[in-house]
Order: C-alpha cells, then structure tokens, then sequence
C-alpha cells in the first residue's frame, strides 16, 4: 500500500524533524491496522494548478469550512490563475453542479480560463471529479487542465 502525501511550497520549513516524527508515527499507526507494509511518500509541487486532481481537492474543501459562492470561488481562482499557472499549461475549466447555495433546484456553473478544448484529440487533457457534501445534498466538482 502506497500513500501519497502532497506538500504546497512552503508548509515545511524549520518543522522537519516534527514533520519525520509524525509520518513515522502515522506509519506504524497505519501497518499495524492492516497489517501491512506502508509506503509514505512526500511530493513537493510547487503550483496547485499542475494537477486537475489537486485543484478539484481544493475546491471540494472549500464549501465545507465555510459557506462561500461558487462564483466568488471562482473568481479568485481565476484571479490567481496568471501568476500561478506553470508554464505548459494553456488553459482550465471547471464545472460544479448540485444545489449550488442551497437552491431548490439544482444547477450547474462552468467557467473557464484560456483554450480547454475537449472535442481535439491532439491535446494533453487531465480530468478529475470530486464530491463535496453538504447539508443540502452532494455537489460535484469537475476540472479539465489542458497543457500544450
């Protein structure tokens, strides 16, 4: 069994050997539940915005801490996008359906930032989807990344 564990740039700093202590404990926690080996491995990204499935984890957290609009959630990612966004990557979207703010009828938002095409086969798309529950029901969270 292999557990990724994904680090922003700069989460860890002078807390390292803290860092070591708790995934050592966390491992041992981890094989003597299942009785197997774990494999932890930590993975330095330096932008959010290189995986569709990081971006749909960061979204799908975001209602649940606290109660903001997609289309505010949106606008700041969008907003972040230019100074963020490594380069190869031309273009995102992202498309969350459900009972978006508590409607009684559920609806679907989209919005996209540069060229996601999902109709050209030449194109490199990451795709990834996430659930998000809330009380008035489950939302979901979809994300295309294409690079060139």
């Amino acid at each position: 069994m292999m557990i990724e564990i994904i680090l922003r740039k700069g989460i860890i700093s002078s807390k390292y050997n803290s860092y070591l202590n708790k995934v050592q404990k966390m491992r041992s926690f981890l094989s003597n539940r299942t009785n197997t080996n774990i494999l932890i491995e930590s993975v330095k990204i330096k932008s959010v915005y290189q995986s569709a499935s990081l971006i749909a984890q960061d979204i799908s957290f975001q209602p649940r801490n606290n109660q903001i609009s997609f289309r505010s959630m949106f606008s700041k990612i969008v907003k972040d996008i230019p100074l963020r966004m490594p380069k190869g990557v031309e273009g995102l979207r992202i498309s969350c359906s459900g009972r978006l703010g508590g409607a009684e009828i559920a609806r679907t938002e989209s919005r996209k930032y540069g060229k996601t095409s999902c109709n050209v086969f030449n194109l490199k798309i990451d795709y990834a989807s996430a659930n998000v529950s809330t009380r008035y029901g489950i939302l979901g969270v979809k994300v295309w990344i294409s690079y060139s």
